[in-house]
């Protein structure tokens, strides 16, 4: 009897530790896309004359100088509301995944393209640009995974105390 309800406490209390990583992974998410999102909208200027330099976006690019930061702000909202953060995990894992695939295309054509980034972050090269966006890639598909573990789930909200 002892040994199960040490290994259930210890079990759950590493699902406490894991609830802990997933929401200091949701804050440093909220505030990568709250910065960005709104860089572009504060140089938004630049940020438009980056997307007129890239062929396939340049009959779209005005739409999408306003749309991107919009997506990403909102994303950054979502993530902060709890009854939107499962959506703002998903828009978060799409972004960073399309946004490396973009990065890793650049690198792989050896492209002398503006990097269309916000802030400090467009004065990365390319290839640090990749680890970057792959870092956070994996940081919110892991707690987009988090949520879904139905492991996790059932300990989670399993109020009845083991005697």
């Amino acid at each position: 009897m002892f040994v199960k309800f040490f290994y259930y406490n210890l079990f759950r209390m590493l699902l406490q530790k894991s609830n802990i990583i997933d929401k200091v992974s949701t804050f440093f998410l909220i505030l990568l896309f709250a910065y960005t999102g709104s860089s572009k909208l504060l140089g938004h200027q630049l940020f438009l004359s980056h997307l007129m330099q890239i062929q396939l976006l340049k009959t779209i690019a005005e739409p999408v100088s306003y749309l991107l930061p919009a997506v990403e702000i909102l994303t950054a909202i979502f993530l902060a509301i709890d009854k939107m953060e499962i959506l703002g995990l998903w828009l978060a894992a799409f972004l960073m995944t399309t946004f490396t695939i973009y990065v890793g295309a650049m690198l792989i054509l050896k492209s002398s393209l503006p990097c269309t980034c916000g802030g400090v972050i467009s004065s990365m090269t390319w290839k640090q640009h990749l680890l970057f966006n792959i870092f956070f890639m994996l940081l919110s598909w892991n707690t987009l995974l988090h949520y879904y573990n139905p492991v996790v789930k059932i300990i989670s909200t399993n109020k009845k105390e083991v005697s």
